[in-house]
């Protein structure tokens, strides 16, 4: 357990001095952040000719939540951990708040904001009506036991539960950094076992990324749903853009998690040649391409994609800026192309896998020098798409969007939804002249404005 979230432990001041000014330098760039999207929100409202009052309620927040977590942990004692959790804004007071919930290290209401917000626009590009939510725990998951991990988990939902943000038709987490559908079923067990005596809810409806399994009721394809999504909106891509000339896209993927590592398998189902992959502590490199069935093996063997016999060793760095990779998929955390690198980037089409890859000055760079950037809330839909099937299913929602069949039939109808706002993006961006971002956030906005003024009629 790292010692600035210990109770009663000392501590070096020049180690708690260090990790005071980096929170304080990445709680400066997540402010940049935000107000890097309220710029966006304005440009986009001003397209849509949306009045100066809608533009601020798209640029302000429901709830904004705070608290210190009291766990005991294995050594006997207690630790303090930061909680946090922010609504953005929904068109429907009858729907829920959407968004994952995050365990790292940097968690903190700052950033969450900016998170929120995107989360709310991914949904309404993709035609559902939930406002966005984000938050988490400020903690070191590898530095945790399990049983640690669950009782950190359990004290997020008794707090979250005690303020009545939590539940089916309140707030809807799902799994986000460094949290997976255990930690799901953790929250679900625990908001159940709070609230079976005083209501009568639909539980599993409380957040979405579980299990799939009898009991567990999760759905088949939620874990490949993000990755394969991302791949459908690159066949879109080169479908309007053949900017290839017929041959298959060379690819690049920067994180090998879920994300990447589904990135990947459907690239191959496709023919298209993987020739990097990286994750945490560096990467790989074929000029010919990667054998994907021997990353997946070294993989489960060694636990990293680094070492892989026959493949040269890269930073990940040196993957963002690889010379000869025609798709650049960033699919680790958020702002690693920036300003600084992106004059040197070579793929001619970036497709963002992960949330808020790309920061605005690394856009304006891309768009200077025309390499297409396809936004997080387009690209990665796939998920929170899916996480809408699995509630929809849990709460027994009527909508003749969510299959009820096996994961190819999940996966077919995601694909649906995902073109459909794929396509209807590329005609905003043509209509209006403007960047694939700018386009989608046009599409979103447009979908739930008419929503947000009728709701607030005086």
């Amino acid at each position: 357990m790292t010692e600035y979230f210990s109770i009663g432990k000392p501590q070096r001041v020049e180690r708690v001095m260090t990790r005071k000014a980096t929170i304080v330098a990445r709680k400066v760039h997540a402010v940049n952040h935000l107000d890097n999207i309220l710029v966006r929100i304005r440009k986009a409202g001003e397209i849509l000719n949306l009045s100066d009052d809608l533009i601020r309620t798209l640029s302000s927040f429901k709830l904004k939540w705070e608290s210190d977590l009291e766990v005991q942990m294995a050594h006997g004692g207690r630790e303090r951990f930061k909680a946090c959790r922010v609504w953005h804004r929904s068109p429907h007071t009858d729907q829920p708040h959407k968004g994952g919930i995050r365990f790292h290290p940097d968690v903190n209401v700052d950033m969450m904001q900016a998170h929120a917000i995107e989360m709310s626009l991914k949904c309404w590009l993709m035609g559902i009506a939930w406002g966005g939510a984000k938050g988490g725990v400020a903690v070191d998951p590898a530095l945790l036991t399990i049983s640690e991990l669950k009782r950190v988990t359990e004290a997020l939902v008794d707090e979250m539960d005690e303020r009545n943000i939590l539940g089916p038709s309140r707030d809807v987490p799902a799994p986000d950094v460094g949290t997976n559908a255990r930690t799901m079923n953790w929250i679900r067990q625990r908001y159940a076992q709070r609230r079976r005596s005083r209501e009568d809810a639909r539980f599993a409806g409380v957040v979405t990324g579980k299990p799939v399994g009898y009991g567990l009721d999760g759905i088949e394809g939620r874990a490949e749903a993000t990755g394969f999504g991302l791949m459908h909106t690159l066949e879109r891509m080169l479908a309007h853009r053949p900017i290839f000339f017929g041959r298959q896209p060379r690819i690049a993927v920067m994180g090998f998690g879920n994300v990447g590592s589904n990135v990947v398998q459907a690239a191959k189902l496709r023919g298209h040649p993987i020739i990097a992959v990286s994750d945490i502590n560096g990467g790989v490199y074929s000029a010919n391409g990667l054998d994907v069935d021997k990353l997946f093996a070294h993989y489960v063997d060694a636990h990293t994609v680094v070492g892989l016999p026959g493949a040269d060793a890269i930073t990940n760095e040196e993957l963002l800026v690889l010379r000869d990779i025609d798709v650049l998929v960033p699919a680790a955390l958020e702002h690693v192309l920036t300003a600084k690198n992106a004059p040197s980037v070579s793929a001619k089409l970036i497709i963002e896998g992960a949330n808020s890859p790309t920061t605005s000055g690394a856009d304006e760079i891309f768009e200077d020098r025309n390499i297409l950037v396809v936004p997080d809330i387009c690209a990665n839909a796939g998920g929170v798409t899916v996480s809408f099937f699995e509630w929809a299913r849990n709460m027994n929602i009527q909508d003749e969007r969510v299959p009820h069949g096996d994961k190819q039939d999940v996966l077919q109808s995601m694909k649906g939804i995902m073109e459909k706002a794929t396509e209807e993006m590329l005609a905003n961006a043509q209509m209006y002249g403007t960047s694939l971002r700018n386009a989608a956030l046009v599409t979103a906005i447009a979908r739930v404005a008419p929503l947000f003024e009728e709701k607030h009629l005086s």
